[in-house]
């Protein structure tokens, strides 16, 4: 039988939530193998650790994890004021909304151009700090340093003390009917590397419908479609722009860890995220609440498998609201 590689024993140990026998095998790995640094930036971020979890995060642009080659450019990484900085965004539709808050910081040292998916420019180019908004379609654009967006904390030397929580995004809400609104998503990308850790049975979303009191509404847009006994708003989601006046005409969010989340959070909209006792490195730091976004509320898996106690805890936190 073949040896399995430390690497996977250590990320075996993290998803059934022995963390700390993870992190031990990762620091004997570190020094010779780049990935081992990468998975390390997590347990740094769950020690409190900003700037050295994204100093470890780093170097996953140049092993190839962040989804998309290093910028080419004969460009610097931004060092101080320039007056004109590029915020490359990276990873992931969630990954490019968490990053566009960081334009607003760096608007203090020159004119920010931030590059997205197509489909995100005109609801980041809300964001405060944003002079431009565009995607790297249509060429690279004009810059004199540049920002990985999937290292800006790092880049900026950032704590978590620095992170503001409050809210970035704009839309006009929409009007919805009910007293206390509820939004579901249980599933995001199946494209992701770790889907089948953050998946759930998605009855267990549908069954929270059953509450009497709360009027609810599916945000499941893109995948993993099913009836629902209410109502269906995918065929109204048909741009971000859309789907961030649906949210904002929402009372709550009840979600998997998904681009809607991170969409919703920014909004400011109050939003309960469900997620995987190896949660993205977002949620590395323990607890319920997160220094990322103050509208969020953390229900973590605590049995590699089971999903019974998070929606046992938001069924509860539920009734309170009625």
């Amino acid at each position: 039988m073949k040896k399995q590689h430390p690497l996977d024993t250590a990320l075996d140990y993290a998803i059934r939530g022995n963390v700390n026998k993870s992190e031990k095998i990762l620091r004997k790995l570190e020094h010779d193998d780049p990935r081992a640094q990468f998975n390390l930036g997590w347990h740094e971020l769950r020690h409190g650790n900003l700037y050295e979890g994204y100093e470890k995060l780093n170097t996953g642009r140049w092993i190839n994890i962040f989804g998309s080659p290093p910028l080419q450019t004969p460009m610097p990484i931004w060092s101080g004021p320039n007056p004109k900085i590029l915020l490359r965004s990276e990873g992931g539709l969630g990954d490019h909304i968490i990053n566009a808050r960081f334009a607003k910081q760096l608007s203090k040292y020159g004119t920010v151009t931030l590059t997205t998916d197509p489909s995100l420019i005109n609801l980041l180019s809300r964001v405060d700090g944003v002079s431009e908004c565009t995607c790297e379609c249509t060429g690279i654009p004009e810059h004199d340093v540049w920002v990985p967006a999937m290292s800006a904390p790092y880049v900026l030397k950032l704590s978590y003390k620095d992170l503001s929580g409050e809210p970035y995004l704009r839309a006009t809400p929409r009007k919805l009917e009910g007293k206390l609104k509820i939004g579901l998503r249980w599933a995001g990308n199946p494209q992701f590397e770790h889907e089948q850790h953050r998946k759930f049975n998605k009855q267990l979303m549908l069954d929270l419908a059953n509450i009497s009191g709360p009027t609810f509404y599916s945000l499941q847009r893109d995948n993993d479609l099913v009836d629902v006994p209410f109502t269906d708003l995918r065929h109204e989601m048909k741009s971000w722009e859309d789907t961030a006046d649906i949210l904002t005409g929402l009372d709550l969010v009840i979600t998997s860890d998904t681009s809607i989340a991170h969409c919703s959070a920014a909004l400011g909209v109050p939003t309960w995220i469900v997620i995987p006792i190896l949660p993205y490195y977002m949620w590395a730091l323990p607890g319920e609440t997160t220094p990322w976004y103050n509208s969020v509320r953390l229900f973590r898996q605590i049995e590699y498998g089971n999903w019974d106690k998070p929606f046992l805890d938001i069924k509860q936190e539920i009734l309170k609201l009625l």
